[in-house]
């Protein structure tokens, strides 16, 4: 039993130990968040963790410089913006005219949501006239009503 309660003990310890060691600074953990939310100026759609140019490199260690030295996130970031612009953000602000660039794709999307509904019960929909069979007469299709225009078609198809 003793033996038991031992090696389960010390399996315990040996998780937690690893586990605390894969804690690290937690600056570190801002540094990768910041890393993923700024993007490559100088390569399209790359983002900064993962773009291998040099200038990312260093801008990777300036990051870390900074928060190194107590500046926050969000400072780090506006330093930034202020050096590269708003496309090191890698998408646009939401402000002034660019905010079309977020309502837009959203009002195409609805209204072609609203377009395919339209179209679907319109497609739906049973039609108004209804089959015409090999039996039927005239009358049947008229639905009762004595026209005189084919009452004397009757008349001419019955002389002939």
């Amino acid at each position: 039993m003793t033996r038991k309660f031992l090696l389960a003990f010390s399996l315990l310890f040996l998780l937690s130990v690893q586990v605390a060691a894969q804690g690290g600074d937690p600056s570190d953990d801002v540094a990768a968040e910041l890393q993923k939310e700024l993007w490559c100026p100088i390569c399209q759609g790359i983002r900064l963790d993962v773009c291998e140019q040099k200038v990312c490199d260093q801008m990777r260690d300036l990051i870390d410089t900074e928060l190194a030295a107590g500046k926050t996130k969000e400072e780090v970031k506006a330093e930034f913006v202020d050096l590269y612009g708003p496309v090191i953000l890698g998408e646009p602000p939401r402000e002034g005219f660019t905010l079309l660039a977020w309502i837009v794709p959203i009002l195409l999307l609805a209204g072609g949501l609203i377009a395919a509904v339209l179209i679907t019960r319109r497609w739906s929909q049973k039609p108004a006239v209804a089959a015409v069979g090999e039996n039927s007469t005239v009358e049947t299709i008229a639905s009762g009503e004595e026209d005189d225009y084919l009452a004397r078609v009757e008349r001419d198809l019955s002389d002939s």
